[in-house]
């Protein structure tokens, strides 16, 4: 009976890398419901660089051009592809929104991103010489001025998000050739100078490993995970921590955009990760991926990215340019710009969600704003990852996996490995029958030493767990008790 039931475990070890998980996997498929429409009446009225969504088919579009002529804010509302647009905007741009607050008074410039939450404030990341974060609301018939703004500094600023709770994240930067940071402000509803001296004290700043420029930021409904994308560098990072703790580099998220590729004019296409968001309650991360600014080939490539929020995976795709050569037969054929269900110029720069999970992007040379909708049900990815401490310098003498603890546990528990070596590893989660629950580190480098990470389980049911140890050469696995 003993051998039988080693034999048995041993075996289940074996094929569990070869075992998908039913829970991470996407059962439908995309498709684009609607897009505005590219005409004087419902159209955005010039490129649309982001977008903020309040709720289903009410949005916000930011309209900016490259050529600095532009600057304005589209509100739209029980939107479809020919109606929803609130006012007159001039066609083809040539006009600066201003932000007011009785004799405060600053013009919109060089405004790249927005976001937009639930209670209809929308949070614009601005470029005149104070860098301010200006904040407007939707409104019943228009985009108007809130009486809120920050000062962000001297350098320049690009993406925005807003948690939760109110925080205000903010990405900043001098010229490619230089690390990005990332400043993080206390909300509205906490900080007086939203409203005062417009002057406050980032609670935490954070500096990317990298060179280049941050066009990107999503953060989880609490502000333990922060992501930022590097275009220039062409990655995504994920920070675990709090604004009042600060911030760490999590190494067990790994995404990196190899999606270069020649167009049919043999144009070589180098894309990047643009806009992001944080989808919560299903624990998924999008990313919109686009060339930078590119005319003509760059229609050929734009996608959307569902990630895996713990390990970066990409769990499924939206080929945005893909979509609009099969409903049109070209890269640029919107024929007048009224096909319903196509932008026809393939720009993906940002990417948002509605409360019904449907998804929200904008065409930048289509001058659209885009609804995708899927047809089946998203899955629920189990948010697991807080940290990976690296815990002293000494190098372990082998490869170890050591038993959790406490164990058993509920909710959460701490694995610690040490590695003998630098390796590139995996850490996975099983259940009793085999199935993927989820990936705590997915094919990350670490340096030798000795490691610990916490596991939440406080989404999954009491239960025995296995989790496993890869990196290439061997593997390494043990039971975990969860017992609520």
């Amino acid at each position: 009976m003993k051998l039988s039931y080693s034999f048995r475990f041993f075996f289940l070890i074996a094929i569990l890398f070869t075992i998908s998980s039913n829970a991470q996997q996407f059962n439908g498929s995309w498709s684009c419901d609607y897009a505005t429409y590219d005409d004087e009446s419902n159209g955005v009225g010039i490129n649309a660089v982001s977008l903020g969504v309040i709720k289903e088919n009410t949005f916000v579009a930011l309209a900016y051009s490259t050529s600095g002529g532009t600057d304005f804010l589209v509100g739209y509302t029980n939107a479809d592809s020919a109606l929803g647009r609130m006012g007159f905007y001039p066609y083809n741009g040539g006009w600066h929104q201003h932000w007011m607050s009785g004799f405060d008074d600053l013009e919109m410039t060089g405004a790249a991103s927005l976001a937009a939450t639930p209670d209809s404030l929308i949070y614009v990341a601005n470029n005149d010489p104070a860098r301010n974060v200006l904040v407007f609301k939707l409104g019943s018939d228009s985009v108007i001025s809130a009486d809120y703004r920050i000062s962000t500094g001297t350098d320049s600023i690009w993406a925005i998000a807003v948690d939760g709770n109110g925080l205000v994240y903010v990405s900043t930067f001098i010229d490619s050739s230089k690390p990005g940071q990332v400043l993080v402000f206390n909300s509205i509803a906490k900080d007086g100078n939203w409203a005062g001296l417009h002057a406050p004290t980032a609670l935490t700043k954070i500096t990317v490993p990298d060179a280049g420029i941050l066009r990107g930021l999503a953060v989880n409904s609490n502000g333990t995970i922060l992501y930022i994308s590097n275009y220039t560098a062409k990655k995504i990072y994920c920070y675990t921590g709090s604004p009042a703790t600060g911030y760490t580099l999590y190494n067990g998220f790994s995404f990196a955009l190899n999606d270069t590729m020649t167009s049919s004019a043999g144009t070589l296409l180098n894309p990047g990760p643009w806009g992001m968001s944080f989808m919560n309650s299903k624990n998924i991360l999008l990313v919109a991926c686009a060339n930078n600014f590119m005319l003509g080939a760059g229609y050929e490539y734009g996608r959307i990215y569902a990630l895996n929020p713990n390990t970066g995976a990409i769990l499924d795709t939206i080929d945005c340019a893909k979509w609009n050569f099969d409903q049109t037969g070209g890269y640029n054929q919107r024929s007048g710009g009224t096909v319903g269900n196509v932008s026809g110029y393939t720009s993906p720069y940002n990417v948002a969600y509605d409360e019904k999970f449907n998804l929200y992007d904008q065409s930048y040379f289509g001058w659209t704003v885009d609804k995708w909708s899927f047809s089946g049900t998203l899955p629920t990815i189990p948010l697991t990852i807080t940290s990976v401490e690296k815990q002293d310098n000494i190098i372990p003498g082998k490869f170890d996996l050591s038993q959790n603890y406490p164990n058993p546990f509920n909710p959460s528990t701490t694995i610690e490995f040490s590695l003998n070596k630098a390796s590139n590893i995996s850490l996975y989660v099983y259940d009793i029958t085999g199935r993927l629950v989820t990936s705590l580190i997915q094919s990350a480098n670490f340096p030798s030493g000795n490691y610990k990470i916490t596991f939440d389980a406080s989404k999954l049911a009491s239960g025995t767990y296995i989790y496993t140890l890869k990196n290439g050469d061997q593997q390494l696995s043990k039971k975990m008790t969860l017992i609520k």
